[in-house]
């Protein structure tokens, strides 16, 4: 593949599901981390990166999910982030809607002072002070 269609968009977490979408070759979705990685590394949480990798399904796509991360900022689930993520279901009023992965990640963008790039804001619209934006 080669490069995206668009300047890339300010800096922001990326959201699992449309990391899952790239690897998996959809195409809006590779635009858009091909646009970032024109000029940055793709930010994600640690949670992401584990995605990916129980994507793979071969040593080929195993050593892609590699070579994928090895280019990108993957950001660590540290104590914080969890006790950040565990408030935050705690005191979402059910129901919400948000998975333990969507706090966590929600927790992660919220530690870096990053929006989140995901295929469903509204999701994480009870979330306070996390801008959610979809990118495509």
């Amino acid at each position: 593949m080669t490069g995206g269609r668009g300047p890339a968009p300010p800096p922001g977490l990326i959201d699992t599901p449309i990391l899952v979408a790239y690897r998996e070759g959809e195409p809006d979705a590779v635009r858009f981390v091909l646009d970032i990685r024109h000029v940055r590394p793709p930010e994600m949480s640690e949670l992401s990166a584990l995605a990916l990798f129980a994507w793979a399904y071969d040593a080929s796509s195993h050593m892609g999910v590699q070579n994928f991360l090895n280019t990108a900022d993957v950001y660590a689930l540290t104590a914080p982030i969890v006790h950040r993520a565990y408030r935050l279901l705690n005191r979402i009023p059910a129901p919400s809607g948000l998975t333990a992965d969507d706090a966590l990640i929600a927790a992660t963008a919220l530690a870096h002072k990053l929006p989140l790039y995901t295929l469903d804001p509204a999701k994480f619209a009870g979330v306070p002070n996390l801008t959610a934006a979809r990118p495509y």
